[in-house]
């Protein structure tokens, strides 16, 4: 496979990309509903290519918040990714670090799932990285793509944007349930308190990061207190 890895890698990315159509076209259009220009909306997704992050970004700007805010939000919801990065560098021994850096900055949930998944029947790790690569950029192309056409109809269409901002309510919603577990419920339950609270007490958005840190800073400590409880017993 060696001299056709990239292209396999490429033709496997498809239905991922064909999956994210239609969100980096409702990214596009919500883009510019939030105030950013045809250009700034793709070169979001260009540069940043972070899905989720992406929609939380464009909510908080259109709400006013800080660049700071903005960075540590997105940097919660996508410190994930530094795990699956590490978990992906089995299959990269010998590879150099440049190469590394470029696949990693590809990493998405869904190419992560299907990368980790190939990955384990191709023998060698360039060939491994070929295949990665493909992956990965067919993903980035399509949301890429489809990101500037979504930014562009929403420019050149008169577009009822009064739907979307259920849509991306529901997109979060769908993203939390994922997560949660009996083990971290209340964890969830107790930001979204703490996140009521605060934000009658704080001005701006900072109420966001600091329900996430305190429920996180608790959730932990009850998870330890737990463990220490049930090994004393």
């Amino acid at each position: 496979m060696k001299n056709n890895s990239f292209l396999f890698g490429l033709q496997k990315s498809i239905p991922i990309g064909i999956g994210y159509a239609p969100v980096a076209l409702t990214f596009g259009i919500l883009s510019l509903k939030s105030g950013l220009s045809i250009w700034q909306a793709g070169f979001m997704s260009l540069f940043v290519f972070a899905g989720a992050s992406q929609f939380i970004a464009v909510q908080l700007i259109s709400q006013g918040a800080t660049i700071w805010v903005i960075a540590i939000t997105t940097l919660i919801v996508n410190i994930r990714h530094i795990l699956m990065s590490f978990s992906m560098l089995r299959f990269f021994s010998g590879i150099p670090m440049s190469k590394l850096a470029f696949i990693a900055q590809g990493i998405t949930d869904e190419s992560f799932v299907l990368s980790a998944k190939l990955l384990e029947e191709i023998p060698t790790p360039e060939e491994r990285s070929r295949v990665a690569i493909g992956v990965n950029l067919g993903a980035f192309c399509s949301w890429v793509v489809f990101t500037f056409i979504g930014a562009w109809m929403g420019n050149q269409l008169t577009i009822n944007f009064s739907g979307f901002n259920f849509a991306l309510l529901a997109l979060f919603i769908v993203l939390t349930v994922g997560t949660v577990s009996r083990e971290n419920i209340l964890t969830y339950v107790i930001a979204g308190v703490l996140a009521v609270i605060l934000k009658y007490l704080i001005p701006g958005k900072m109420y966001l990061l600091l329900s996430v840190g305190l429920a996180a800073a608790i959730g932990a400590w009850l998870k330890h207190h737990g463990k220490t409880a049930v090994g004393g017993e």
